[in-house]
């Protein structure tokens, strides 16, 4: 049996979404915030359905849309970032970063922002985490618009557990994508 060690992504997306979900629960508990769960039923259906429509959307865009400057501008990122950023995770690398991100991003902007400043300022905050310098602004925006629909889905199942399933699965298809695509480019030459 081989024991692989974690990834670099691996222990950047744990060690940040860690510190995250403590800033997130130190919050709630120094506020005194009530953090609901929500119906679980609920939760995972209207989870897993805003994932699909998040990941229809994102796939729009990549694939679809015309090419305004927005629009040239996130597959712009995807190329130069997230595309090389993800080209070698493994399968386990995905689920793991996609969990902890699901679940520390949504404690803290769902569960203690929106709960304390409300939906807008959660999301506008989640927009503003996601930009990583100028030319990523765009992929900001973007991410605020998820945002305002991920807020939605925590009023609409009741708690946290809709956008988490929502961010969870959002995510992992969206890395599983990277990655495919990734191989994809390997394989074709060029030329």
């Amino acid at each position: 049996m081989v024991i692989r060690w974690p990834s670099r992504l691996v222990v950047v997306a744990l060690a940040g979404e860690t510190v995250l979900a403590l800033v997130a629960l130190f919050w709630i508990r120094a506020r005194g915030l009530v953090v609901q769960v929500g119906d679980p039923l609920a939760g995972v259906g209207f989870g897993l359905g805003a994932a699909a429509l998040f990941a229809m959307l994102n796939y729009g865009v990549l694939r679809l849309a015309p090419p305004v400057e927005p629009v040239r501008a996130l597959r712009g990122l995807y190329a130069t970032t997230l595309r090389p950023v993800f080209a070698t995770a493994s399968a386990a690398d995905v689920a793991v970063v996609s969990l902890a991100a699901g679940i520390g991003e949504e404690l803290l902007f769902r569960g203690a922002v929106q709960a304390e400043l409300g939906t807008l300022i959660a999301s506008l905050l989640f927009g503003l985490a996601h930009i990583g310098g100028r030319d990523s602004w765009v992929f900001g925006v973007w991410v605020a618009v998820m945002g305002l629909g991920l807020g939605g889905l925590a009023h609409l199942g009741g708690g946290l557990l809709a956008p988490v399933v929502a961010h969870v699965v959002y995510d992992a298809a969206a890395i599983e994508y990277i990655r495919r695509d990734a191989a994809r480019h390997r394989e074709t030459p060029p030329w």
